[in-house]
């Protein structure tokens, strides 16, 4: 059963994207009502964990018997739901900080969506039949204090280095990466992948294109290098991640979640079509962007997690291997076998990698020559 709490959380889910796609029809202060909204929630959640609700869904299953008093509101971030209500306080107070900005209320509105519709669960804040409260000890988790910063930091830091990129210094580079390197290491959430992805594609497109700018013949083949190579590399990556049996067994459990994902990046190589162009390589750019959001869009697909280090990995090391066969006089084709050979053999080792070490820190080695700065372009007389 619905009450307060799960009220005003659908009012914000329908409101707060509204307000910000439509940021310049409305007054100067509907960027701050988000945190204004989730604020309100965060008074509920009080009152509801200070009176000890034992018709709350929440406080039964997190609130343990041997906490009363002021201790009870430090509960109130406790749990998957309650860790999302955390972020989206902090993203909210991000939002109500930053200067307004067209593209980054479009990014955070994906964000926002994504986040409180499929990240926090509908019957988390529920009004239940009366029920006592569990005997376990009280424990409480510092993942309850670090969840708003993380959602501060997303909202102030992550989003704006994104839509910046192109002009953002290596430190904030370094700090964005690092902010949704912790956020996935976390939660895996798909939201941390996505923006991860997102920015680490980004990255590679500007420095390959900085070093090796734009051929001036066969472009065709690097686009179909990218379309082509990127479908069989993301098939050999998800069957790899999910197998149990055997990698040719995990196939056909894997078809919706491959099957998703390319749908998602053909619909975004055709976003030139509708003027999204100003990128280098518009179509790649949409084509990886697409596969980036594939996940984060659906997360309830079968098996589709396991393509997230995949993605991250293919959105990086293919605007390189696209450059590969272009017509560039200055690249011998030696070089060019050696780095197709060792830019493709990046993903199998990380996915063999993946079950000894962290993802997170395979990530992290993964990410580390994007933080090299290129000094000068490397001109080519074609």
């Amino acid at each position: 059963m619905a009450n307060a709490t799960t009220l005003v959380l659908t009012v914000a889910l329908l409101l707060v994207p509204v307000l910000l796609l439509a940021r310049d029809w409305m007054p100067a202060w509907s960027h701050k009502v988000p945190f204004a909204i989730i604020s309100l929630v965060v008074i509920l959640r009080i009152h509801a964990f200070w009176t000890i609700n034992l018709t709350d869904a929440q406080v039964v299953g997190y609130l343990p018997d041997d906490v009363s008093g002021m201790a009870t509101i430090l509960h109130i971030f406790d749990g998957p739901s309650g860790l999302m209500l955390g972020l989206l306080l902090g993203f909210s107070g991000g939002l109500a900080l930053a200067e307004p900005n067209p593209i980054e209320h479009r990014w955070a509105t994906l964000c926002w969506i994504l986040l409180l519709g499929w990240g926090m669960d509908s019957d988390a804040f529920a009004v239940i039949v009366s029920t006592p409260l569990t005997n376990h000890p009280s424990i409480l988790n510092w993942h309850s204090v670090v969840y708003p910063f993380l959602g501060l930091g997303l909202s102030l830091l992550v989003i704006p280095t994104l839509v910046n990129i192109d002009t953002a210094s290596t430190p904030r580079l370094v700090a964005a990466i690092s902010l949704c390197i912790i956020f996935l290491d976390l939660s895996s959430n798909p939201v941390a992948w996505m923006l991860l992805g997102l920015v680490a594609h980004r990255l590679s497109s500007l420095r390959i294109h900085t070093s090796r700018d734009i051929a001036s013949h066969r472009r065709w083949l690097g686009l179909m290098t990218t379309f082509f190579l990127s479908a069989g590399l993301l098939i050999i990556g998800l069957s790899w991640s999910s197998m149990s049996d055997g990698i040719w067994t995990s196939l056909w459990p894997s078809r919706l979640a491959i099957g998703w994902i390319l749908l998602c990046g053909i619909g975004g190589a055709m976003t030139p079509i509708m003027g999204f162009d100003a990128n280098p390589r518009p179509e790649a750019w949409g084509f990886h962007t697409g596969i980036i959001l594939a996940p984060a869009l659906m997360p309830g697909i079968a098996l589709i997690q396991h393509a997230q280090l995949s993605i991250l990995v293919i959105a990086i090391v293919m605007p390189i291997i696209a450059t590969l066969p272009e017509y560039r006089p200055s690249i011998d084709w030696k070089r060019r076998g050696l780095e197709a050979v060792l830019l493709t053999s990046i993903l199998p080792f990380s996915l063999f990698l993946s079950d000894i070490i962290p993802v997170s820190l395979i990530v992290v080695i993964i990410l580390l020559p994007l933080l090299i700065k290129f000094e000068h372009s490397v001109g080519e007389e074609e």
